[in-house]
C-alpha cells in the first residue's frame, strides 16, 4: 500500500498491468503443460508404424488421446486422407498446413497482452518518473527549498513508479521471450511431424 500512495496514480495503472500480466502467464503455463507438453514423443512411432500398416482407424484412435497440435495436425491429415482415399501428396500437404495454421491461434492466445504489458509498463514507469520531477520542481518554485520534504515527495513519486514499471516488465518480458521460443519449437514440430507422415504415403 505503501508504493501504491506513494507513487501517485500511475501506480494504479501499472498494478493493473501487473494483474493482467500474471493472469496470461499462469494461464499460459497451463496451456502449454496440458497440451504441449511433450507427451506426442511417446505415440509417434506407434502412430508411425499403424500409418505403414495402412491401419488409419487405430492410429486416429491413439492421437484422440494427445492433445499436442502435431497429433491434431497428424489426426486432420488422416482423417481426410480415410475419407477422400486420395494419393495426391499435394492435397495432404496443403490439408497439413491448413491444419497447422488452425492451431496457431490456440498457441498465441493471450500474447498480445503479454507483449503489451512487458512494453508498456516501462513507459507508465517513465511517465511517472516525469510527473514526479515536475511536481517535485513545482513545489521548490513554490515552497522554496527550505523543506527537503517537499522535494522529497516528488523525488520518491518518480523513482517508485520507475522501480515498480521494471518490477513488472522484466519477468513479464522474459515469459514472453520463453512463450515464444515454446510457440516455435511447436510450430517446427507440427511442420516437421506432418512432413514424416506425408512422407509415408509417398512410399
Amino acid at each position: 500500500m505503501y508504493w501504491l500512495k506513494s507513487g501517485g496514480p500511475l501506480m494504479y495503472f501499472i498494478v493493473i498491468m501487473s494483474v493482467i500480466g500474471v493472469a496470461v502467464i499462469i494461464e499460459r503455463i497451463i496451456y502449454f503443460k496440458i497440451n504441449e507438453s511433450g507427451n506426442f514423443q511417446k505415440i509417434r512411432n506407434v502412430v508411425k508404424q499403424h500409418i505403414e500398416k495402412k491401419e488409419i482407424k487405430e492410429a486416429v484412435i491413439i492421437l484422440n488421446g494427445n492433445k499436442s497440435s502435431s497429433s491434431r495436425v497428424v489426426k486432420e491429415v488422416l482423417t481426410f486422407w480415410y475419407r477422400t482415399n486420395t494419393t495426391n501428396i499435394i492435397s495432404l500437404e496443403e490439408k497439413a498446413r491448413e491444419a497447422g495454421l488452425a492451431q496457431i491461434p490456440a498457441l498465441e492466445r493471450n500474447m498480445w497482452l503479454l507483449a503489451l504489458v512487458a512494453h508498456a509498463t516501462p513507459l507508465l514507469g517513465l511517465l511517472g518518473t516525469v510527473t514526479g520531477m515536475i511536481e517535485a520542481f513545482q513545489a521548490v518554485s513554490t515552497h522554496g527549498t527550505g523543506d527537503p520534504s517537499v522535494l522529497a515527495k516528488g523525488i520518491s513519486e518518480a523513482l517508485l513508479t520507475t522501480a515498480g514499471g521494471l518490477i513488472v516488465a522484466i519477468p513479464a518480458l522474459i515469459c514472453y521471450n520463453y512463450f515464444n521460443k515454446k510457440i516455435d519449437n511447436t510450430i517446427n514440430e507440427m511442420e516437421k511431424t506432418s512432413t514424416e507422415i506425408i512422407n509415408i504415403f509417398r512410399k
